[in-house]
């Protein structure tokens, strides 16, 4: 959205002016649709084995499960081609565009893809992983961002609690934090609403939006509140309305993803935070 602020793309142009190989047999995709998860591509695919050409032309040949803006498909997919159209339009790869433009200027110096080899006796272990034979310490968990350098759309960031922490108060503060504006507050508002009204899961842009049937916030925050959850047992709420934050950092796939303690614990834990909040 920051390039967009800037006038090097919109959200309506298709995906298909990007990628003109493409094979979908709906091809009215558009940045918004990847964005909001209505592309109607699907969740994922095995192709990690197939090298960084061989993913984007999988995806590009993928059948889709629906017409896009028809549903809600969570689709790690069309974020990967998200990161590949940053790199194209801003001229440098997805993780050197925002260290440069969001994580430096915010203070976020502990936030990057492919942490140095120094950094990684601070890092959480997480999967015992087969095929690459060895606990994952400081090496990106997910197998298709894996496959793609470690620099990917959809996952291979690794950060700190305070600097997610930032990150989330620089939304609360719409865009801007201890004086550096990253974003606009019309952006932020527009990145934070509901666009898929009657559509499965409430998308805003990037972010899911609070409803009674989203599990991960627990019973108290708001449906203001927006938020997000990674796989290793990552996640981050944002309530405007109550005006908190709250980063929950977990290696909840270590040493194996059929961990899933995390599903009761998580809402848990966003109840107790949001209970403690008391007004004077």
């Amino acid at each position: 959205m920051a390039l967009v602020e800037r006038g090097a793309l919109t959200v309506k142009e298709r995906v298909v002016d990007y990628f003109p190989e493409a094979k979908w047999r709906y091809k009215e995709v558009t940045l918004w649709h990847l964005i909001t998860h209505t592309s109607g591509l699907p969740p994922f695919k095995p192709v990690h084995k197939l090298g960084r050409e061989g993913i984007i032309k999988a995806i590009l040949d993928s059948e889709q499960l629906c017409e896009p803006g028809k549903r809600v498909i969570y689709s790690d997919l069309g974020y990967i081609l998200l990161g590949e159209i940053v790199k194209e339009v801003s001229g440098k790869p997805l993780d050197v565009y925002s260290r440069e433009n969001i994580f430096l200027p915010l203070g976020m110096e502990d936030t990057m893809f492919n942490p140095p080899e120094h950094l990684k006796e601070r890092i959480a272990a997480t999967e015992l992983c087969k095929w690459r034979n060895k606990v994952l310490i400081g090496e990106v968990h997910d197998e298709r961002a894996y496959a793609l350098g470690g620099v990917a759309g959809h996952a291979g960031l690794f950060s700190k609690a305070l600097d997610a922490a930032i990150f989330a108060q620089m939304f609360l503060n719409l865009g801007k934090y201890d004086h550096i504006r990253v974003l606009s507050p019309l952006t932020v508002k527009k990145m934070t609403k509901n666009h898929t009204k009657g559509l499965g899961a409430r998308r805003g842009l990037g972010w899911l939006i609070n409803s009674r049937g989203v599990a991960s916030s627990g019973d108290l925050l708001s449906t203001k509140a927006y938020g997000h959850t990674g796989f290793t047992g990552t996640s981050v709420w944002v309530d405007p309305k109550l005006k908190l934050l709250v980063v929950l950092l977990t290696n909840r796939v270590h040493p194996t993803r059929e961990n899933e303690m995390i599903l009761k614990f998580r809402p848990l834990f966003h109840n107790a935070v949001a209970g403690a909040i008391v007004k004077r």
